[in-house]
């Protein structure tokens, strides 16, 4: 396997493990929502039971919070459904690249049992396999100029092999890139819940603080609150740099091919 082949299988497996890394990801954001809607309807429970005005204030923070949830329910299904096709195009892509695998080997050993009959100083590691437009020229490249023809036929069937499933990889790359985007986009939305969360928190805190009592059960359901918003946003953060990382990654893959 030359070095650029093997480069490039094992950047193939890393985005491969982000892609299952992002979509698990996403699946704990659904817990994650379930324990802050938990809390707010336990806002509401509490503050009903104060009866003054300040415990209709805070049955009304704790009802907008409690909205939270089911209005960024949408945006976590979405995000769910967009990270499980991203996942779902680098196991197509994992598989094509098994594929290649095995095209690129043969058609490796075709050209160097070729160039060492043909007494050439050209060698199998000077073509690029990865690169479609090469392996659309192959068999016209100087260096099999007096091969047979029966050689030449099976220089131009394996690159054609080649190239179909390279061509394959790619789109399934560039498709993988696009839903990568909208997986960033969706977060950004979520994050932006995360933060009116904290803020919700802040206002029942604030509003609690007027009790005679029960000051303390508030302040626990805040820091709850916190918390929750805390490991939301760590969570989030993990995702995009996973995206970000995987972006990387397509984009070294790309460059790879191209050299």
């Amino acid at each position: 396997m030359s070095l650029i082949t093997n480069n490039y299988m094992n950047e193939i497996s890393k985005v491969f493990a982000i892609g299952v890394d992002v979509l698990n990801g996403t699946r704990s954001l659904k817990n994650i929502s379930l324990d802050l809607k938990l809390l707010a309807i336990n806002g509401i429970v509490q503050a009903a039971k104060i009866g003054t005005n300040q415990g209709q204030s805070l049955i009304t923070l704790s009802g907008f919070l409690s909205d939270l949830p089911v209005q960024i329910a949408p945006e976590l299904e979405e995000l769910e459904q967009v990270s499980a096709q991203f996942a779902r195009q680098l196991t197509l892509c994992s598989i094509a690249v098994r594929r290649y695998l095995n095209y690129s080997e043969a058609l490796r050993n075709l050209i160097a049992r070729v160039l060492k009959y043909s007494r050439t100083a050209y060698t199998a590691d000077d073509f690029n396999l990865l690169d479609p437009k090469v392996l659309a020229k192959l068999a016209n490249h100087p260096a099999f100029k007096n091969v047979t023809q029966n050689d030449r036929e099976n220089i131009i069937r394996f690159a054609s092999k080649n190239q179909k499933v390279i061509e394959l990889i790619n789109d399934l790359l560039y498709d993988a890139h696009t839903l990568m985007n909208k997986a960033s986009k969706k977060l950004d939305s979520i994050k932006r819940n995360g933060f009116i969360a904290n803020y919700m928190g802040s206002n029942i805190l604030i509003e609690s603080s007027y009790l005679s009592s029960d000051q303390k059960s508030f302040s626990g359901l805040v820091e709850n609150i916190k918390n929750i918003v805390k490991i939301l946003d760590e969570q989030l953060m993990k995702i995009s740099e996973d995206l970000s990382y995987g972006d990387s990654v397509i984009t070294t893959l790309i460059k790879l091919k191209s050299k």
